[in-house]
């Protein structure tokens, strides 16, 4: 993949780069769900997507050349976009669930049920990393 390599800033005989992909999200009091990317060669954070508006912010010297193929190409930032807000609210409807549900069961018997109502000022995140479907994504896009 050569349109996706850090600049000359790895040493020769240092191995193979690992790409790593890492998607966040949160959901607003006001019940807004937002996603943020983060992608990194071997551990260093080089660049970062916000989903919600489109933008790239290169954070090293190492992200430049992604940066710059991938914030011209629609089909790359419409695939990060669909996927987070996708994901992002399946994930959080499922974590809720689940918190209603052991909430409900540690009431005891002779309480009323209790209500789960959001009224924290506090983001909620959900992080994940998606190497698989990230990787697939980048072999069909360059290579295919």
């Amino acid at each position: 993949m050569p349109d996706v390599t850090p600049e000359k800033h790895i040493d020769e005989g240092s191995g193979p780069l690992t790409l790593q992909a890492r998607m966040t999200c949160w959901r607003e009091d006001n019940g807004h769900t937002s996603a943020s990317w983060e992608f990194g060669f071997n551990g260093q954070l080089c660049l970062l997507f916000d989903s919600e508006n489109g933008y790239w912010t290169m954070v090293h010297s190492k992200g430049r050349r992604m940066k710059e193929k991938w914030e011209n190409d629609r089909a790359v930032m419409d695939f990060f976009k669909k996927v987070s807000m996708g994901d992002c609210q399946r994930w959080y409807h499922t974590s809720l669930v689940r918190w209603e549900k052991m909430l409900k069961t540690a009431a005891s018997p002779t309480e009323a049920p209790l209500r789960v109502n959001s009224t924290a000022t506090a983001t909620k995140h959900v992080t994940c990393i998606l190497p698989v479907l990230l990787s697939s994504f980048i072999i069909i896009v360059f290579l295919g």
